[in-house]
């Protein structure tokens, strides 16, 4: 007998002769969302506000200002240099009004201004 039908013989008879169904893998119904943008280049220049998900998204010379329209979870932000342009990114998260944020998370509701520090 070879391996493959002996391993095969065992397995059915660990199961009792049945076939294990699968089931599908389960994911969440809203994940984590990256936001990259690209800051403002000097202190002069007036940029748009950038309309988000949660709400209007301010760049400046420095970071980013979130003015919250809707309930959510603000984590992982950063500034970084990019083929010689300063950018930001951060993750962000539509959630239910009073959820708890995860560790590492700001939870913000609607209302609230968001402006990390860094």
């Amino acid at each position: 007998m070879k391996r493959k039908d002996f391993l095969r013989k065992m397995r059915d008879r660990r199961r009792g002769g049945e076939i294990e169904e699968r089931k599908p893998e389960q994911r969440r119904a809203v994940d984590w969302r990256t936001l990259r943008v690209d800051l403002a280049p000097s202190d002069t220049e007036v940029t748009e506000p950038e309309e988000t998900a949660v709400g209007l998204l301010h760049t400046r010379t420095d970071g980013v200002r979130l003015e919250v329209t809707q309930p959510c979870w603000v984590r992982g932000y950063r500034i970084y240099e990019s083929e010689g342009a300063k950018r930001a990114e951060f993750q962000y998260r539509p959630v239910d009004a009073g959820s708890e944020p995860p560790p590492g998370s700001t939870g913000l509701d609607a209302g609230d201004v968001w402006q990390p520090e860094g």
